[in-house]
């Protein structure tokens, strides 16, 4: 980092604000031992770095403890990422306060400058993320954070309001957090906060000069148990809050339906397939397999291979299902490079019409147990 740059940022007025960084974690890892370090090696000059974990494993809470400048809670028993967030917001004392999971991780040694000064007519902001890729399914989850980054620049850029962020990394004024209250019980509590700040009017932007790291889930099973909870989350958030999205849409279609496309292009190729006439018995036994797993998630799996073979089958056989892979592919590749991110075209096509296949059919299962079932249960999670 050039030191003449440094200087220029940390002359600037907005560099004297406070920020505090929040840092929620469950037993701690290596991930958690090294972002810590380097945040707290960070050479913004006015910073307080919070730790709050839960259940930590004994060689993690020492190491903690010998890292200076961090405050570090110890909880013995596991009160869930809520609790530990506002358990860390009324210690903190910043004016700004950034939020990180405890498996991102930060190259850019000016990261607090630029947040800070990209948040200064702002009240919450989302901050750039970037998939660590390597194998296969890390690359399709690269490709999907592309597209979530897009989303989040284009709401701020055209409506400067937004109703979800993603909470692995974000930022928000201490005076908007106080007017609406820190954070509520909830499984998605970064979409309840993001919503609940929307609906105070606060200003929204997105973050893109510097960014962070994040690690994909390392198997199938991992992403898959993720996916599951982030169903159920998004349902309940939606349930709860039916009306409140439905008006934000209405106010601001123009930036959250393409957003919504662009985060999840398989529910328009599903609809179009849906709205074809034939494979009527491909169709009915995806509605069945998919009920079925609201039950018995080993039925997913069958749901997820049956919407491919409905869709590859269309591909086939029917000119107009190359038109969306044609349309999403010549997207991606401008988002990509609108947001400073790799592309991968040759595997759109395994995105489109497999990845995204199987987490829409993960989500609509989601959305069946917790709206039709009334089940709100999440695996391994404290709220």
């Amino acid at each position: 980092m050039s030191s003449t740059l440094l200087q220029v940022y940390s002359s600037r007025e907005e560099a004297q604000q406070k920020v505090s960084i929040i840092i929620p974690s469950y037993r701690g890892s290596d991930r958690l031992l090294k972002l810590v370090e380097k945040v707290a090696s960070l050479p913004y000059p006015s910073k307080e770095l919070i730790v709050v974990v839960d259940e930590p494993t004994p060689l993690v809470a020492e190491k903690l403890r010998k890292i200076p400048g961090v405050k570090v809670v110890i909880r013995e028993k596991r009160a869930g990422k809520v609790s530990a967030l506002n358990t860390a917001l009324k210690m903190s004392t910043g004016d700004l306060v950034v939020f990180l999971d405890d498996d991102v991780a930060i190259e850019d040694e000016l990261f607090l400058h630029k947040i800070v000064e990209k948040m200064r007519d702002y009240d919450i902001g989302d901050i750039k993320k970037v998939i660590v890729a390597s194998g296969l399914l890390s690359k399709m989850v690269y490709i999907e954070y592309v597209s979530y980054n897009f989303a989040s620049m284009l709401m701020g850029k055209l409506a400067k309001r937004t109703i979800a962020v993603n909470g692995a990394a974000f930022a928000m004024k201490r005076k908007a957090l106080e007017e609406i209250g820190y954070f509520q019980p909830s499984v998605s509590e970064d979409f309840d906060i993001a919503l609940r700040s929307f609906k105070k009017k606060h200003r929204f932007t997105y973050i893109g000069e510097t960014y962070v790291l994040n690690y994909p889930p390392e198997n199938i099973s991992k992403w898959f148990k993720q996916r599951k909870r982030w169903a159920i989350g998004l349902a309940i958030w939606l349930q709860e809050n039916f009306l409140e999205a439905l008006t934000a849409t209405l106010k601001m279609p123009h930036v959250i339906i393409p957003a919504l496309i662009y985060a999840l292009p398989s529910l328009l190729t599903t609809l179009l397939a849906f709205s074809l006439y034939n494979h009527s018995i491909e169709k009915t036994a995806y509605l069945v397999a998919l009920t079925l797993s609201t039950f018995i998630n080993q039925f997913l799996p069958f749901a997820s291979i049956i919407a491919i073979n409905i869709h590859l089958s269309y591909l086939l056989t029917v000119g107009a299902f190359f038109i969306p892979l044609v349309l999403f592919s010549l997207w991606h590749y401008i988002a990509a490079r609108v947001v400073k991110s790799k592309t991968y075209l040759y595997l759109y096509p395994l995105y489109l019409y497999i990845y995204q296949l199987f987490w829409l059919s993960i989500l609509l299962a989601g959305f069946l147990r917790v709206l039709i079932l009334r089940d709100r249960k999440v695996e391994d999670w404290v709220v």
